[in-house]
């Protein structure tokens, strides 16, 4: 049960990570000013910053996940 917790928790953390990678890399009108430039025509915008704390939120759910494997 405990390696079954902490493969689901590993899971979780590979697809958010590909999906916030996938999120922040996308282009579209609700991307929002440039905060941070990464280079021409990508980078950190305002619409990126509610994916950026989902993130936060699934890794920390993540963490909740192992800790208590």
């Amino acid at each position: 049960m405990r390696e079954r917790r902490r493969l689901i928790a590993v899971g979780f953390y590979l697809v958010t990570s590909v999906l916030c990678v996938l999120l922040i890399a996308g282009h579209g009108p609700w991307a929002g000013g440039l905060l941070w430039e990464v280079s021409i025509g990508h980078g950190l915008n305002t619409g990126d910053l509610p994916v950026l704390t989902l993130w936060g939120v699934s890794l920390w759910m993540c963490w909740l996940l192992w800790r208590d494997a």
